[in-house]
């Protein structure tokens, strides 16, 4: 199962509750960081730092365009602003305040995209978002994470505070497997290898990288060493590490809870194209809208689940090796 609404025991939590978490702690370290909400807080679980920092804490309502503008005018007077909605709502509805408010200033603003991809889709298309990464990494100056775990995501979200300029995050509505220990950091542009391998290269972001994990395990009952790599700085990309594993490998899969158009397949397949062309498929949303359902059976209908990046796996190694 690719995942479920509610942690079961021994389980890591929901990661928007980790969200809440890491919010709360960054505010009694940064007297000047002010949360932002558009009517959302419930939901997203910034009323966890509206409890703990009334006084630090907007709620703008249902006005998206004024929220990240107020954003960018407290970025003006030194503040650091954390301004947090739904991620279509900031990839969609306010993305003229983004890039003209934000990014084209280069305001140190940080937005926390929430309810993306496929775990989200009963809130319907109006409400679920598979093209924020494609739209965020395409606005010159602005950085893009995915977090693959919930140490990821605060790694993510005190690297983005301490970061000049402005800041894109997703937050997924789902609990997800560990996979780094609590010790680990964030670095902009730097990739990471969660399993060696010499056969394929599994490239993953966010919550996609626990299931590129899966597929590995399952390709090793085949004699298939894959190597994954986590990618959770999508922009800027660790460009080198991707040509290096690809290089080593030969051939690539790229796994992403999003649209195959415009993300992290996009990016990838970009710097291979320049510096190491290997065969590649793509996981992830194809040119459609996400329809409403259980998560398991969006992640099995869209095609991503783990035996899904195992079968790209052969697929591209088949392509590799001219047997296809």
């Amino acid at each position: 199962m690719a995942g479920s609404d509610a942690p079961a025991a021994g389980r890591p939590k929901e990661m928007r509750d980790a969200f809440a978490a890491a919010l709360v702690e960054l505010g009694q370290e940064l007297p000047r960081m002010i949360v932002l909400d558009a009517d959302l807080h419930t939901s997203s679980k910034t009323s966890a730092f509206k409890a703990a920092f009334p006084d630090r804490f907007i709620q703008v309502g249902i006005a998206e365009q004024d929220l990240f503008g107020i954003a960018a005018g407290l970025a003006l007077e030194g503040f650091q602003p954390v301004p947090s909605t739904f991620a279509v709502f900031a990839a969609r509805r306010a993305l003229d305040q983004v890039a003209i408010s934000i990014c084209y200033p280069g305001l140190d603003v940080t937005i926390p995209g929430s309810y993306v991809g496929l775990p989200t889709s009963r809130a319907g298309a109006s409400h679920n978002c598979i093209e924020d990464i494609a739209v965020m990494r395409a606005l010159p100056g602005m950085r893009v994470a995915d977090a693959g775990d919930n140490a990821d995501l605060r790694a993510i979200m005190r690297t983005a505070m301490a970061t000049p300029g402005p800041v894109y995050f997703r937050v997924t509505r789902l609990t997800v497997p560990d996979l780094f220990g609590p010790a680990h950091t964030f670095t902009w542009g730097r990739g990471e290898v969660v399993i060696e391998g010499a056969d394929v290269t599994l490239f993953g972001t966010g919550v996609m990288t626990s299931l590129c994990v899966r597929a590995a395990e399952t390709l090793v009952a085949d004699g298939i060493r894959a190597e994954v790599v986590h990618l959770g700085s999508i922009k800027p990309l660790d460009t080198d590490l991707v040509v290096a594993s690809a290089s080593r490998t030969g051939c690539a899969v790229t796994a992403e809870n999003a649209s195959i158009l415009g993300g992290l397949g996009a990016a990838v397949t970009e710097v291979l194209a320049e510096q190491a062309p290997v065969p590649v498929q793509r996981i992830g949303v194809r040119d459609r809208w996400v329809d409403s359902g259980g998560i398991d059976d969006l992640f099995t209908h869209h095609g991503m689940q783990p035996s899904d990046i195992a079968a790209a796996a052969r697929r591209a190694m088949a392509h590799r090796d001219g047997t296809r």
